[in-house]
């Protein structure tokens, strides 16, 4: 079907090969010929197409001064129901902690300042022309928590209703949210990070979260602790080389973030009706609650 789509709007462009290589709730991902990526997203939403991150991708090829790579989008539909991009592929394998370990010093020190130098000149961008893309994170906080109250929050249990109550609490007297603004991508973690045979920073992808939101938000996967990313010191590092920011605060907006998914998974399940997402959360704040006990014990 999706060969019938992109040979429908782009009929200059003949299919001879596809492939999945990812997807979402609403959306498929193809290496196409072997050498293109064509997304497809179906959702009645519009504001859910793929309009503002082909507007990001078209601003930052413009204005960004750098021989690190980002799709350039070649093909584009958009009506009310369906969105298609498609760019040439970035070439490259995706950081991950192994290969990160297994580099030498002076290469992991080169990939930190290429990443901080990117972030850098990315915040630093005039972000006038696509003001309109803005994201307020707090704002979305408060609306979801909202939702979560007339919808299951009477279901909740006193535990979970405890959980959600102590983070509103935080969300309600943090001060990261009163920062600095600026062009973020919003999704910043390693398998965007694309590496090239000498593992130096060849390409960032997938910009489909990016807007204009708080500068702390391209620091919260570097200075996550998981399976996935490097790890604190690594963020720390390229916080350090990034230079004029608040590393404490980037800290404190990571953990807040990090505090707030559990509730942003359930809410995730009301609002597209996923209960098995629901359940993740619930299971989740459990996880949580017992591990706080026992630190108390």
């Amino acid at each position: 079907m999706e060969k019938d789509l992109i040979e429908h709007y782009f009929t200059d462009f003949k299919v001879e090969s596809m492939e999945v290589i990812g997807s979402g709730y609403d959306s498929v991902a193809y290496l196409v010929n072997g050498e293109y990526i064509f997304k497809t997203k179906f959702s009645a939403n519009k504001k859910k197409g793929y309009e503002k991150e082909k507007a990001i991708y078209d601003f930052l090829n413009q204005k960004l001064n750098t021989n690190i790579k980002i799709p350039n989008i070649e093909y584009s539909y958009f009506s009310d129901e369906l969105s298609i991009l498609g760019y040439k592929a970035i070439k490259g394998k995706f950081l991950a902690p192994e290969i990160y370990s297994a580099m030498s010093k002076d290469k992991q020190e080169l990939l930190k300042k290429d990443i901080a130098m990117f972030l850098r000149q990315m915040h630093d961008l005039d972000y006038s022309k696509i003001s309109s893309y803005t994201i307020d994170n707090k704002q979305n906080v408060l609306e979801e928590y909202q939702l979560l109250k007339e919808t299951m929050y009477d279901s909740l249990t006193n535990i979970e209703k405890q959980y959600v109550e102590e983070f509103m609490q935080r969300l309600y007297s943090a001060t990261v949210f009163d920062g600095k603004k600026c062009l973020c991508h919003n999704d910043f973690s390693c398998n965007h990070l694309l590496l090239d045979d000498n593992n130096k920073l060849c390409g960032v992808i997938d910009f489909g979260d990016s807007g204009i939101i708080d500068e702390y938000c391209d620091f919260i996967y570097l200075l996550e602790d998981s399976e996935e990313e490097i790890g604190v010191p690594f963020g720390e590092d390229i916080l350090r080389l990034y230079g004029n920011i608040d590393i404490e605060k980037s800290k404190e907006y990571q953990d807040i973030v990090e505090q707030y998914y559990p509730i942003e998974t359930i809410v995730y399940g009301i609002k597209n009706n996923k209960p098995d997402f629901i359940e993740k959360g619930r299971k989740q704040i459990y996880l949580r609650a017992h591990k706080e006990e026992k630190l108390r014990k």
